[in-house]
Parts: structure tokens; sequence; C-alpha cells
């Protein structure tokens, strides 16, 4: 009877242990869902479909999409970096902002600011120098300011 306990109180803390690392997948720092093709912008209402340009925001238990970079910065809401996901323009995969790399050049976006990131610095260094533009990270005043144009 004693190790019918034992057992049931370690599938207890088993159980507790799984249901603990299942919840982590809705920490702040875990990805985003894939944004839909047809998903309108939260700002300008935009398809929000290039994967290149796309980008999310977490807001509380949900996350806004938005068709660019630019849609992003206009939003009223403080985000930190680790609440911001932005594509590599390379890959066009979703990443944490503090990740990346964004450059403001002269460049054809879809909201016309210029704003494009990218995971690798010299990629990044690249593009700002065929652009006439400039390297920052996200919260960088100056390319937050350039981007609300």
């Amino acid at each position: 009877m004693r190790e019918m306990r034992d057992v049931a109180r370690t599938a207890s803390v088993v159980a507790a242990a799984f249901a603990a690392l299942a919840s982590l997948g809705c920490a702040s720092g875990s990805a985003p869902p894939t944004i839909a093709a047809d998903a309108p912008c939260a700002i300008c209402g935009m398809s929000a479909s290039s994967a290149r340009f796309a980008c999310e925001r977490r807001d509380g238990r949900r996350w806004r999409v938005f068709d660019s970079i630019e849609c992003l910065v206009r939003d009223k809401a403080t985000s930190s970096a680790t609440t911001v996901w932005l594509p590599d323009y390379d890959q066009a995969r979703l990443h944490r902002a503090d990740s990346l790399w964004i450059v403001k050049g002269q460049l054809a976006t879809p909201m016309g600011g210029g704003l494009v990131a990218f995971l690798d610095r010299g990629s990044a260094d690249a593009v700002a120098r065929t652009s006439a533009g400039r390297v920052g990270r996200w919260g960088d005043p100056e390319l937050v300011a350039e981007g609300r144009k």
C-alpha cells in the first residue's frame, strides 16, 4: 500500500513538472504564431502578407500583427525588444527584435519608411551602404523617429 502511495506521489510530481515546462511556451520570450497571409495590419489595415516585412508584438496574451516595421513603430504601446518580433529580411523569418540589426535607408518597404531588419550585422551594413542608410537596434530613438515619418 505504501509503495502505491509513493508511486502516486511521484506521478503527481512528474505531472506538475511537465505542466510547468508546458507553461514556459507561453512565456514572453516564446515565438509568436505564424502570421496568416490575409492578416490585416493593426495600424493601417493593409495585408501583412510579406514575410520580409510583416512583424508582431505581444500585447498581454495576444499578438498584434503589423505589415511593416514602420507600422509597428507607429503603434502607441511601449514595446521592449523581447516582446517585438521582426523578420530577418534575408531569411523572411521572425526573430526577437533584440537579436536583429535594423537598417533605415532608401529602400522600398510597404509603408515607404525604408526600415528592414537583419540577423547578420554584415548584411545590415551592406544594405545600409547601398541604400544611403544607417544601422541601429530596436529602441534606437533616431531610427524610431525616422520610422514614424
